[in-house]
């Protein structure tokens, strides 16, 4: 009989577990990596209605770190004890038209048939097979937390570059949430002139200021000041839409100034896009899916300390604990949880 390991999974009815899995094993392609940390990311709480990228029954968990245990026969380059971040759609095909292009964030089989925590197993166990495409080095200097926050860094660092240079221009974010604070620091690296933030829950507004945020609003302080006598007060350049939610989506159209641009990052059911708005403003609309080079960009960011994350997490966790901190994420009562599944 296989040893077997606890896992947090979504199962075949399309609901949240603790359960067991057998102890992996790698093929001759694979390398076995033993999970340092991995975040519970805003996309999680809506893995259940999302079926266009979460399958069911696999390990959840696409944010994690850890350290190569063994590699297959066939792997070279990676050895054991090797720090790594995973990239859960690495494991790109190389010769579909999206990857020839350069697109490789467009590769069905990297990111709709074999992504990490969504159609194959992640992080949210103690030991994962994958495949070394997914692998990314870490340097020594780099901390634990770091490495762990590689992920969501990506994806907000691809919705900022979508927005164009923010340099001097004025930001809106929708959604304090870690991917939304990450768009706030990396908007005021990238020297955006004035960052506001809408958000509901002041538990997520008070990280307002380390993340520079200038202006931090509730989505009823927002409505109101855009239905004033001076709504100009929250004209903006660009919004990053980074909540998921229609409604947010809807009011941060309302804040954009003709010609502006709205990227949209997170993932949730409904849209909130008025196509009348959209064509009298003629307003750019971005999705941001994944990330290209942005993942070995936000290590180099990271490593360098030029993003600070520190504060951004908010408990470790142990797996058997992750099921609760799900909910408290989704009561927005936690800003980010990372699980440790060796605690």
């Amino acid at each position: 009989m296989n040893e077997m390991m606890p896992a947090v999974l979504l199962d075949e009815q399309r609901q949240f577990v603790f359960g067991q899995r057998p102890v992996p094993t790698p093929r001759p392609e694979q390398v076995l990596v033993e999970v340092d940390l991995c975040g519970i990311c805003g996309s999680d709480l809506h893995a259940a209605d999302l079926p266009q990228v979460y399958r069911g029954g696999f390990v959840l968990g696409h944010e994690f770190s850890g350290r190569v245990v063994a590699t297959g026969d066939d792997v070279s380059g990676w050895s054991a004890g090797d720090r790594v971040a995973l990239n859960p759609n690495g494991n790109i095909d190389g010769t579909c038209e999206f990857c020839l292009a350069g697109r490789t964030n467009f590769c069905r089989q990297a990111t709709m048939e074999t992504a990490l925590g969504f159609q194959s197993d992640g992080g949210l166990e103690p030991l994962v097979v994958v495949s070394p495409k997914t692998l990314r080095r870490v340097p020594e200097g780099a901390g634990r937390f770091e490495a762990a926050w590689v992920e969501p860094t990506a994806t907000a660092l691809r919705a900022v570059r979508l927005a164009g240079s923010v340099a001097g221009r004025t930001v809106l974010v929708t959604g304090g949430g870690p991917i939304g604070q990450l768009a706030c620091r990396l908007a005021s690296h990238f020297e955006a002139a004035r960052i506001f933030l809408i958000e509901p829950a002041q538990e997520r507004r008070a990280f307002a200021q380390p993340s520079h945020v200038d202006v931090a609003l509730t989505p009823e302080d927002a409505a109101a000041q855009l239905s004033s006598a001076d709504p100009s007060a929250l004209e903006v350049d660009v919004v990053l839409e980074c909540s998921g939610s229609a409604a947010a989506t809807a009011l941060a159209l309302q804040t954009l100034r003709p010609g502006g641009v709205l990227v949209v990052v997170g993932a949730g059911p409904g849209s909130g896009l008025d196509p009348m708005t959209i064509l009298l403003k003629e307003i750019t609309v971005h999705g941001s899916f994944t990330y290209i080079e942005e993942f070995d960009d936000a290590i180099e960011l990271l490593a360098a300390g030029k993003i600070e994350i520190a504060d951004l997490t908010t408990a470790v966790a142990p797996l058997d604990q992750a099921l609760a901190a799900i909910d408290s994420l989704r009561a927005a009562k936690t800003m980010k949880v990372l699980v440790d599944p060796h605690a």
